[in-house]
């Protein structure tokens, strides 16, 4: 039978509504009219020992590109029907992904369900896109089961929007000069100068100490401390020959992080009306939030209701924010994974302030403060990562003491000095109830979700690739035919076609959350990249996808618009950059560096473009003599292919290696050589 709908359980699209099913900020702008919203929970009993909730979920910037994808974290409070006290409704799921019992109505957007599960599982779960897609999820009649509960129960739906952080090594610290930066500690540090990857050469800077960045490889145990090779701070320091414990969450496994950086105001009135009245003289400040959050009717009853719910909850301490988080089902991010949130794999620029690889919004900002847990603490050190139950109850292992925990981009320091690297510690109270400050939850992924597709095989730009030499000389027509073997299908060196090969800057180009008009997959534009020569030039040809085909530029702007650019360095370290394009002029070649304009003059190329087939062909025959690569001499090569659907210009990219990116990191380019 059909059990009493709690009159709380859908959010408000207007102020004097309830909001106590909770959202997240869309993005960009601090107030959002709409966000995450979950309407109609009801529960039903399904047999003796479980039930079903149904209810309907809907968010409006939502993308899914293989691994890389955003979902809802979505759980349940229930009580009994006369009860005083709400509690976690935990889920019943014989698998991770899509249990039995879980599903949708027929109309809307596929979803995905995945169930955590362990000892501090099934108390919510992840909806996601069942595939690849990009913009709004709506579903009606979701279905999901939960363990028995008491007739005329009542059930509140709330809701959390994450994005996922996939598996994988990544750096922390940049080389620069971040305050209180993490690095790689190097043997005679106090004698040398800095030394950072800057474009092709090594910058120096006047602190005297080297601190380059370190590389996590693993999950294990990291040691720490001022002997070669082991991970080192310039200040907040951790336990000098010591270890961060395998235990600790470094930031290699996967997980999942909020989307935006704080806790909204209808989020936080969602768990203030699930509180007992004793609960609620620690969580509910008159004086604080509780000027955006008015308390209505009467005790043990109260009602919340959030003045504008998408925006974000003001002076909540790192108390409020834990309590919230372990009420979720969340956890605290830890300093690591909060910089692996922001770099991705990506190659660490010094003094770098970016925006975060995966999509997490405002991550980078210098007008707000994330709080992760230190590892320059003892009491930090200790957090192994258990979730919250479902209560305000800490679990053992998260800190309490302020010490324990870091700040990230405060505006009241310089915030110049943080950026990506820089790690601040908190002064007083009055930092702890911020205006500005953040509260970004975490969740590890859980085991057994297979439905993620990993990364396909990416090229490998490690060691130095030979390469293979054509059967005839390249006859640039863009055909390609020449480069099959016996009139088979030729292999390509690389192929472009995954968010992973997106560039630059992705957080631009893949991303909703951040674009109006973002990277739409494949489709949109992807490459299969071909090298090899003829005994006498370099030959390249690149074969593209696109939907759209557009170049309106000339000159140093060739680049900005569908465009295939190409930098190579020979043995020598001398440069050329090149761009070739079709445009609305014909076919166009651009030189941006080089020593003289031989290349420009006696290179071949062709541009073909099949609007049919919604492909462009290039081909460029770059002279061995010309460019000074000689048999037997390694050289450093990497490529883009810009895509510009009009004529506002370049909109994304995808690259061989996202050293390309600017100003491109020459060191890291993938080296190649021609055989003798």
């Amino acid at each position: 039978m059909k059990r009493r709908i709690s009159r709380h359980g859908s959010f408000a699209r207007c102020a004097l509504a309830t909001v106590m099913v909770c959202g997240a900020l869309l993005c960009g702008d601090a107030a959002r009219s709409e966000g995450l919203k979950i309407d109609h929970a009801a529960i039903a009993t399904r047999d003796a020992k479980t039930a079903t909730i149904t209810f309907d979920i809907a968010w409006s910037n939502s993308w899914r590109h293989g691994g890389f994808h955003d979902a809802a974290w979505v759980f349940f409070k229930v009580k009994p029907a006369g009860g005083a006290v709400w509690q976690p409704a935990r889920l019943a799921a014989d698998r991770v992904v899509t249990p039995t019992g879980f599903s949708q109505g027929k109309e809307g957007t596929p979803i995905e369900f995945v169930v955590p599960g362990g000892a501090d599982g099934y108390v919510g779960l992840f909806v996601r896109r069942a595939g690849d897609g990009i913009g709004a999820v709506s579903a009606r009649g979701v279905t999901v089961v939960c363990e028995a509960q008491p007739l005329n129960a009542e059930v509140r739906a709330f809701g959390v929007e994450m994005v996922y952080v996939a598996e994988g090594p990544f750096y922390l610290g940049s080389g620069g000069i971040e305050w209180n930066r993490l690095y790689r500690w190097t043997d005679g540090s106090k004698d040398m100068p800095l030394r950072v990857m800057g474009t092709s050469s090594w910058e120096l800077h006047d602190n005297g100490s080297p601190t380059p960045p370190f590389r996590v490889t693993s999950s294990g145990a990291i040691p720490t401390g001022r002997e070669n090779g082991k991970l080192w701070a310039a200040g907040i320091k951790p336990e000098d020959g010591g270890e961060i414990p395998a235990s600790f969450p470094n930031g290699y496994a996967a997980f999942y992080g909020m989307k935006y950086p704080y806790i909204t105001q209808g989020q936080y009135a969602g768990l203030l009306g699930t509180l007992t009245p004793t609960e609620l003289r620690t969580r509910y400040y008159a004086d604080y939030h509780g000027k955006t959050i008015q308390r209505g009717g009467a005790a043990p009853e109260w009602t919340f209701v959030a003045e504008k719910p998408y925006d974000p909850c003001p002076r909540l301490s790192y108390a409020d924010g834990a309590a919230f988080a372990a009420w979720a089902g969340l956890r605290p991010m830890t300093e690591l994974e909060f910089e692996k949130a922001i770099r991705g794999p990506l190659d660490p620029r010094p003094n770098e302030a970016g925006f975060s690889y995966w999509g997490l919004a405002w991550m980078g900002f210098p007008n707000w403060y994330d709080r992760p847990i230190s590892t320059g603490s003892a009491a930090g050190r200790k957090f192994v990562g258990t979730h919250g139950r479902g209560t305000l109850d800490l679990p053992g292992d998260w800190p309490t003491e302020m010490e324990a925990v870091l700040l990230r981009y405060d505006p009241y320091y310089n915030s110049g000095a943080l950026k990506t690297s820089g790690r601040g510690a908190f002064r007083n109270v009055f930092l702890d109830r911020s205006l500005t400050g953040c509260w970004r939850a975490a969740r590890t992924a859980p085991a057994g979700d297979t439905a993620i597709r990993q990364a396909a095989k990416r090229f490998d730009p490690e060691g130095v690739k030979a390469l293979p030499r054509l059967a005839g000389a390249l006859r640039c027509d863009g055909v390609l035919d020449e480069w099959g073997a016996a009139g088979g299908q030729p292999e390509p060196t690389a192929i472009l076609n995954a968010a992973e090969d997106v560039a630059p800057l992705r957080y631009r180009t893949f991303l909703p959350t951040f674009s109006y008009d973002p990277w739409r997959g494949p489709e949109d534009v992807s490459a299969r990249l071909f090298l090899g020569h003829d005994g006498q030039s370099l030959c390249v040809a690149v074969e593209v996808t696109d939907d759209r085909h557009c170049n309106t530029q000339a000159g140093d702007k060739l680049w900005n618009g569908d465009a295939l650019q190409v930098h190579l360095v020979n043995a020598k370290g001398i440069n050329w950059s090149l761009a070739l394009a079709l445009t609305t002029n014909g076919v166009v070649m651009h030189q941006f560096s080089g020593p003289s304009n031989d290349v420009l003059k006696a290179a071949s190329r062709a541009v073909a473009r099949d609007d049919k087939a919604r492909t462009t062909r290039y081909e460029l025959g770059l002279p061995l003599a010309a460019i000074g690569v000689a048999a037997g001499e390694d050289f450093s090569l990497n490529m883009m292919v810009a895509d510009g659907d009009d004529e506002k210009g370049m909109r994304a990219a995808v690259a061989l290696h996202p050293s390309m990116e600017y100003p491109p990191i020459i060191a890291r380019f993938p080296r190649f050589t021609v055989r003798k």
